[in-house]
This record gives C-alpha cells, structure tokens and sequence, in this order.
C-alpha cells in the first residue's frame, strides 16, 4: 500500500477531487453570476435573521466572512499552543535536562 503512494498520485487525486467540487458547485465557472446567486441563497439567514428582505444578503454574506475570521483565529491559536509547547519542551530538554522514555 505504501509502496503505491508517491507525492504525483496524491496531488493527482486532489486535483482531481477539486476539480470535481467545483464542476458540482459552479459548473459553469466561479465568477458568473449565477454562481454569486448560489452563494447568496447558500449563506441567506433564517426567520428572525432576515428581516428586511434587503438586507438579508449582506447579513447572510457577513455570517459567511465571519465564520472564516473565526476559522482564522481558531487556527492561529492552535498554531501559537503547537509553538508555545514545542518551546517548553526545548526548554525543559536542553536547560532543564528532563527526559520522558515511553516503553
């Protein structure tokens, strides 16, 4: 199995997989009008949210940029505990001398 795995056979299959999500997504190309109106009728808010009609739109779209500043923020700080605990354990092996054997 591994044998079988090389990086040109994993790039393939996701490029493959990407393309596939796009052509059921936005057949006709990204930048297309009606594929701007799928994503409005994807990220339009629910009963209480959108009132009034006009401004349910930007409501919905500005959930859609929200939730992705929050995905960043999530990541960032997952990144800065990875960094912080990787420095702890520098710290604790090469000042402090301290080993963990795991048998």
């Amino acid at each position: 199995m591994l044998s079988e795995l090389s990086w040109k056979a994993v790039v393939d299959g996701l490029s493959d997989a990407w393309r596939a999500l796009g052509e059921n997504i936005a057949p006709e190309g990204v930048f297309t009008r009606d594929s701007f109106e799928r994503l409005i009728r994807v990220s339009y808010p629910i009963a209480p949210f959108n009132q009034p009609e006009v401004l349910a739109p930007f409501v919905g779209l500005a959930g859609l940029l929200l939730s992705f500043v929050l995905a960043g923020v999530a990541a960032t700080s997952l990144l800065s505990m990875v960094a912080a605990l990787l420095a702890l354990a520098l710290l604790l092996t090469r000042f402090f001398g301290v080993s963990l054997e795991i048998g």
